[in-house]
């Protein structure tokens, strides 16, 4: 018996406002009616389109127009199309019974990627726990979704060693048949890259970041080609191959500005600042940062932050204290809004404020213990920079034990981070 026809007929008859006795009126009795909309019984084909004719609309056809519809905002998420894919969800929402669908479990998951999309932290976690209470009944097409949302759920969180694992199971998946398969395909490549570079694993990166834009050259993808270019700069920057890394950026950046794409364009200027810094050219690297701190300031605050983050280090390393005060002020007030999963950089801030006015011993020591190294544990790299941060100050006041101690601890964090790349 076809329950859904009779679902779909309560769901269009409440819709349009009508009551089982106006609806039925000359064509059935009441209590017919309430059976067919029950599922109690399977009406004659001729019902239903005398039915249909009464709400305006062919409900024979609505689960086609319906599949066609869930399938176009699927690919919206797909490509990170926010205001199609809000208006789809409005759409969903007011106007479609995704219970009465077999597509119900993939619409669900696709909620997960709609509420990362918009960053609806209280909507991603609800949506994530009902998630993981009926994963175990997902067909091979829902576990491959559950699998790569799963991967971004937990790097929206900055818990990159998880997303980048729930990542590579999905990359077993692709065997199934999957919509859109080879766009699906390169931005599971691309997402591999991301979070393999978050945990600075240079090999995974320069793989998964070249097959990536192997394809988005080829469909002329500018935005997500540029996004790779940065990938690979990064990877030659922590290899120290410095002149690769300024070409890879250069390139970005030629096509961010072609595509009009101005926060990659922003970023691009980031990371050519970030090489001039290590190249020592600390007048170029400044120049790099407030042309990225210039361009980011219609961004969010999240992106405004990291310019004034490379500004106020350079200036520190400089020597020039007042130029380091204006930008640990300028990041302080950014940051007021801000928790340190929005931005790593909320503590780099908090620390540097006892670097430039002058440490008060006890305070900076928990600020690091107690907040800063907990909240990094599963970022290896960041600890190990605060570590080091740490065993600095204690080495300069002369508290050589501790500074050992802590030295230590850094270096078998950084080993760590070695075997990972490996």
């Amino acid at each position: 018996m076809n329950k859904k026809i009779g679902h779909r007929i309560k769901y269009h008859r409440l819709k349009s406002r009508m009551t089982q006795t106006e609806l039925s009126n000359g064509v059935i009795s009441v209590s017919y009616l309430s059976k067919i909309e029950n599922g109690e019984v399977e009406p004659r084909q001729e019902v239903v389109s005398l039915l249909s004719k009464k709400l305006k609309m062919e409900i024979e056809t609505d689960e086609h127009n319906g599949v066609e519809f869930y399938k176009a905002w699927f690919r919206h998420l797909l490509v990170g199309n926010r205001a199609e894919a809000v208006k789809g969800y409005q759409y969903m929402k007011e106007n479609l019974d995704i219970a009465d669908t077999s597509y119900r479990n993939l619409i669900n998951l696709h909620k997960l990627s709609y509420y990362i999309l918009i960053n609806n932290k209280a909507g991603k976690e609800k949506q994530y726990k009902y998630l993981q209470t009926i994963s175990h009944s997902f067909t091979e097409l829902e576990t491959y979704y559950w699998y790569k949302f799963s991967g971004d759920y937990h790097f929206s969180l900055l818990s990159y060693k998880k997303a980048l694992s729930f990542y590579q199971h999905t990359e077993d998946y692709l065997k199934y048949p999957i919509y859109s398969l080879k766009d699906e395909e390169n931005d599971l490549y691309y997402l591999i890259a991301l979070s393999a570079s978050k945990l600075r694993q240079t090999h995974h990166t320069f793989s998964y970041a070249t097959k990536a834009l192997d394809y988005y050259q080829k469909i002329y993808n500018l935005k997500r080609c540029a996004e790779c270019h940065i990938l690979l700069g990064i990877s030659y920057r922590r290899t120290s191959e410095l002149d690769k890394a300024k070409e890879s950026y250069q390139l970005a950046a030629t096509i961010a500005e072609l595509a009009q794409e101005h926060s990659l364009f922003a970023l691009c200027n980031q990371n050519l600042g970030k090489v001039y810094s290590l190249l020592n050219k600390s007048e170029e690297a400044i120049e790099y940062y407030l042309k990225s701190y210039e361009l980011h300031a219609v961004e969010s605050i999240s992106d405004q932050i990291v310019p004034v983050s490379s500004l106020m280090k350079e200036y520190y390393q400089k020597g020039e204290r007042a130029n380091a005060e204006k930008w640990l002020q300028e990041g302080l007030r950014l940051s007021e809004s801000l928790t340190p999963i929005d931005s790593i950089y909320v503590y780099e801030f908090k620390v540097y404020r006892h670097l430039i006015h002058g440490i008060e011993d006890k305070e900076f020591v928990n600020l690091i213990t107690k907040k800063v190294l907990p909240f990094f544990d599963e970022i290896p790299y960041e600890k190990y920079k605060y570590l080091k941060v740490l065993a600095d100050y204690y080495f300069d006041n002369r508290k050589y034990k501790l500074a050992a101690s802590y030295y230590n601890y850094a270096n078998s964090v950084l080993s760590g981070v070695y075997k990972e790349r490996g």
